[in-house]
């Protein structure tokens, strides 16, 4: 399953949720989640990674779309498109806060929506690969890292420490999950064990690459990978 065609959708009108979910199917996306409840949705979203969320802004429950988009920007690295009827100046006041990808007033047509999902999930994928921030969480803390500044990984198993020049983090993730989040056309995993920001690599060896004075182990299986990546230069 491709990672860009992952769709997550919060939306409390079951037939208009079922609608969505068919719609989004029919044309080659994935549904990772679907839920009415934006509480519960984000219990299983903050563990996930998808391309889009689509939130309807009036939800059933205690919090509404909003209150879960502001949970996105704070703490996922995902694109977001609004589907509401409420379009008064309170409502987009507090909208735009989010920065949303999309917005699309209700009743929207297939077509619409298709071209503002598409629209939405390229955009943002040009914006990580444009060395936006991401925000990973190092302890008890939420750092806004820049990714342009890491220069490696590694992961212990369940815990990654991402190096930068002057400092790393620590934080709790797999390495495949957290390589998910940053630009696949600058980052390579390069061992079971490590990934690299390729455009820091200063020197490629039998089995190794230097990033300044770190030597990174290279296995077999991404030697092949790496060096069509460093030709592609």
């Amino acid at each position: 399953m491709s990672q860009e065609k992952s769709v997550f959708i919060i939306e409390d009108n079951a037939l208009n949720r079922i609608s969505l979910e068919t719609m989004l199917e029919d044309h080659g996306y994935h549904i990772v989640g679907s839920y009415a409840n934006a509480e519960e949705a984000w219990e299983t979203l903050k563990n996930i990674h998808v391309a889009v969320v689509l939130i309807d802004i009036n939800l059933a429950g205690d919090k509404d779309g909003i209150w879960i988009g502001n949970k996105i920007r704070d703490h996922n690295n995902t694109a977001i498109i609004y589907l509401t009827a409420y379009g008064d100046k309170e409502t987009l006041r507090r909208v735009k806060k989010t920065k949303p990808n999309g917005y699309l007033m209700k009743p929207y047509n297939e077509p619409t929506l298709l071209t503002t999902i598409d629209i939405a999930i390229s955009s943002f994928i040009n914006q990580k690969e444009m060395g936006v921030s991401i925000y990973i969480k190092d302890s008890s803390l939420r750092v806004k890292l820049n990714v342009d500044d890491v220069n490696y990984i590694q992961s212990d198993g369940n815990y990654l420490h991402v190096f930068l020049d002057h400092k790393k983090h620590m934080m709790r993730a797999k390495l495949t999950d957290f390589l998910k989040e940053l630009p696949e056309t600058i980052f390579a995993q390069v061992h079971q064990r490590y990934a690299v920001n390729t455009t820091k690599i200063d020197l490629v060896g039998n089995g190794f690459v230097m990033l300044g004075k770190e030597e990174i182990p290279v296995s077999k299986r991404y030697k092949i990978d790496i060096e069509k990546r460093l030709n592609s230069f």
